[in-house]
């Protein structure tokens, strides 16, 4: 065992279990097994940085509890975490080389986050998303669709990417105008990349699992597109394994394909998706650089920009998005009231005017002003989507803020459509 144990990158916050108060750990790259520890636990995993041997660890417990922590107690500790693949060690390198050349040897994606996030039963999932259209805060059921005077898809739709639980009835009025169109033959699907990339885009050729049929990616758009661009899109191509942005939104564009194919009484129409995420542009924001001006996200935007007004195919893009990260998960000190939270939608709502009105400099100042303060986890996917539409115009459905007592936080989304 290495005698200076680093942790990785992962995320923390605190919970209320019983009345007591745990630190839940979850890895982003969906590798390491969800865990829960105390706060003593989390006091010895903040010197995990690859800094502090064994000894220091111990003489900084010694000075903040007044107590001594035994060595077999420490090192089980780092072991457990160890097992549950949290450290930076020989054995977690092993494991994540063995997942990567897994994953590009299959030809699909498998759903990473059915039966938490969602059934895996295709009649109870379907149930499920309808419940959302139902909802006290949902848009209500799609209605019949006449094929005579069916509108065309909408050129975009914004829908969030929060679990389906806490942002269900937004999803909901994202995609019922969507299932009340004629509906799309191509999805060009714009997701964050949570844990970002080493490009500022990451494609992959793999179609995508669901427990309501396989939904096929246009791998031949998806060579084009690399084909002309300045960096290799698919170096970090295993970062679409465990992300849930794109994972969602597939989702509900098959549940919304079946929909309306019950709806309308005819055959489900085939489509196609081009999944994208979208790294974080937050070093070009902190430096006052728009991103088309680097050389990567122009290239890449005006590629993707050309080949989907070249194509002869109704398109659709979709952005899966959430918006403001406030509150003591995402790191911050103040306190989350109602005040905090009226201000922190008045903000969001000047974001998504600029949005709405595909002002790309306007959006970039909106976020650039405070240096993100709110995190606004959905900014680069956004961006690049005011770049890839052309005189579309922008209706806001809905808005929502989800606030979590435990963790003392929220995350705020809205729901979008692009005509």
């Amino acid at each position: 065992m290495d005698d200076k144990p680093r942790i990785r990158p992962i995320e923390a916050f605190p919970v209320q279990q019983d009345g007591k108060t745990l630190i839940y750990l979850k890895d982003p790259l969906n590798l390491a097994t969800p865990i829960g520890i105390s706060p003593v636990g989390y006091f010895l995993l903040a010197h995990l940085d690859g800094r502090h041997s064994f000894i220091d660890i111990q003489a900084a417990y010694n000075q903040r509890f007044g107590a001594l922590l035994m060595s077999d107690e420490l090192k089980g500790f780092v072991e457990m975490l160890d097992q549950h693949y949290y450290l930076e060690s020989e054995r977690f390198q092993k494991y994540h080389k063995a997942v990567m050349l897994e994953f590009c040897r299959l030809p699909t994606r498998a759903p990473a986050h059915v039966g938490g996030g969602y059934k895996n039963e295709p009649v109870e999932l379907t149930a499920q998303l309808d419940s959302y259209f139902l909802a006290p805060k949902g848009p209500g059921l799609p209605g019949a669709v006449n094929g005579a005077t069916t509108p065309k898809a909408p050129k975009a739709i914004v829908a969030p990417h929060i679990d389906f639980h806490r942002g269900g009835p937004a999803y909901a009025w994202a995609y019922k105008a969507l299932a009340e169109s004629a509906g799309a033959d191509l999805y060009i699907i714009l997701g964050t990349s949570h844990c970002s990339g080493q490009t500022s885009y990451i494609l992959t050729r793999k179609d995508f699992e669901t427990p309501l049929g396989l939904v096929e990616t246009d791998g031949e758009f998806v060579s084009r597109l690399q084909a002309k661009c300045a960096e290799d899109c698919f170096t970090d191509e295993y970062l679409h394994r465990g992300e849930h942005s794109i994972e969602f939104q597939v989702l509900f564009l098959k549940y919304v394909a079946q929909k309306r194919a019950a709806l309308t009484g005819q055959p489900e129409k085939p489509f196609k998706i081009v999944p994208i995420l979208v790294s974080s542009f937050h070093e070009m924001m902190m430096s006052q650089t728009l991103p088309e001006q680097t050389v990567a996200v122009g290239t890449f935007l005006h590629t993707l920009r050309e080949m989907a007004y070249c194509d002869s195919r109704q398109i659709c893009f979709v952005a899966g998005v959430d918006l403001a990260h406030v509150g003591r998960q995402f790191g911050d000190r103040e306190p989350v009231t109602d005040e905090f939270l009226k201000s922190v939608e008045a903000e969001d709502r000047q974001l998504v005017d600029r949005l709405a009105a595909l002002d790309a400099p306007g959006f970039f100042n909106e976020i650039a002003k405070d240096q993100d303060k709110r995190k606004i986890c959905g900014f680069a996917p956004l961006y690049s989507l005011i770049h890839l539409l052309d005189g579309a115009r922008g209706n806001h459905l809905h808005y929502g803020q989800a606030f979590t007592l435990d963790t003392g936080s929220a995350v705020t989304f809205t729901s979008m459509i692009f005509e």
